[in-house]
């Protein structure tokens, strides 16, 4: 952790935030068994992995790995997010 802080040399923010908090719960993959993420990256017509160690999302059976989060407005790194909360998108399947 010491290392990611020493790199940092622009200042930026690493966090990232939950404007709608319904249920998502943050998981960390635990093992090499196969799980999906529940959204497809845009241009593929599959679902792809989830690696072991990899942080993700996770809401009933829907787990969305953090890029598809971020894409489609589940999470944010804006941290003032709650100022100005975006009009909220219906979830794609």
């Amino acid at each position: 952790m010491r290392d990611l802080i020493d790199q940092n040399t622009d200042g930026r923010d690493y966090r990232l935030y939950v404007p709608h908090n319904d249920g998502w719960l943050g998981r960390v993959k635990p093992d090499s068994t196969k799980e999906y993420c529940y959204m497809k990256s845009p241009g593929e017509d599959y679902y792809h992995l989830l690696q072991v160690g990899e942080i993700y999302l996770q809401r009933g059976h829907e787990k969305v790995c953090l890029t598809c989060a971020l894409r489609n407005g589940v999470i944010t790194e804006n941290r003032l997010h709650w100022q100005h909360p975006p009009k909220s998108k219906p979830m794609p399947i």
